[in-house]
């Protein structure tokens, strides 16, 4: 019943979604965005802002150079940065209770996180990394294996917020190919656009996928291969 009033949509969305031909309304955008360069921002600005959400960042080289300081393997498009990648994980969701939790996303991410916060020499990069996923049975399993520095929240709670990396837990892995309430396009447009420098997504593409939307967002990505077994 509340899905259907619309209680979930914000003043400003209906504001900007109410029907510009009645009289005394003008819908206005902001289009230019200064939070995140424009590889960043070119998916939400297609799917999301009819292509019209500008960056006024430009010098995309300069901004995304911190991100080969660090130990994780960004994948480049030349000299700069690729800063949208997606990791598989085949892991299976845990299938009981109300909440979801997905324990191979959250090892994975255990590899990940000081990929992202150590240098190649082992310094501490300075630089913010938050996990973000849609389960709050997933923010527990998370909370209790990564260091209590990083921050774990559900993207609901996160929004109004940014950080200089996000990584993204989808959580969801089944052979139904079910997404639950991640097929809510604006949780996906407010998880892309809480990070500043790069987006880091963790999942198994085979299920999101069969969300069109999903799909187009992995496929936005660069995908990296991490190991989670680690023999050494």
């Amino acid at each position: 019943m509340g899905k259907a009033l619309q209680v979930d949509v914000s003043l400003l969305e209906r504001l900007y979604s109410y029907d510009a031909e009645t009289p005394g309304m003008r819908k206005t955008m902001l289009d230019v965005q200064y939070r995140f360069s424009q590889e960043l921002n070119a998916f939400p600005s297609r799917e999301f802002y009819e292509g019209r959400l500008m960056t006024g960042n430009v010098d995309s080289a300069t901004i995304l150079q911190p991100l080969l300081l660090t130990a994780f393997p960004w994948p480049k498009n030349g000299d700069i940065p690729i800063p949208t990648v997606f990791v598989q994980c085949s892991a299976e969701e845990d299938m009981g209770g109300r909440s979801k939790s997905n324990i191979g996303q959250v090892e994975l991410v255990q590899k990940i996180i000081p990929l992202l916060t150590k240098k190649q020499n082992g310094e501490e990069s300075g630089r913010t990394v938050t996990i973000l996923t849609p389960y709050t049975k997933q923010i527990q399993e998370l909370r209790s294996r990564v260091p209590p520095s990083i921050v774990c929240s559900t993207v609901d709670a996160f929004q109004g917020r940014e950080s200089d990396v996000i990584v993204f837990s989808t959580v969801r892995c089944n052979a139904e190919g079910e997404i639950g309430f991640l097929d809510d396009p604006r949780r996906l447009n407010v998880m892309w656009t809480r990070a500043k420098l790069a987006l880091v997504i963790v999942g198994d593409r085979r299920t999101m996928s069969t969300n069109d939307l999903w799909k187009r967002a992995i496929e936005a990505c660069q995908e990296v291969h991490i190991a989670v077994d680690d023999s050494g």
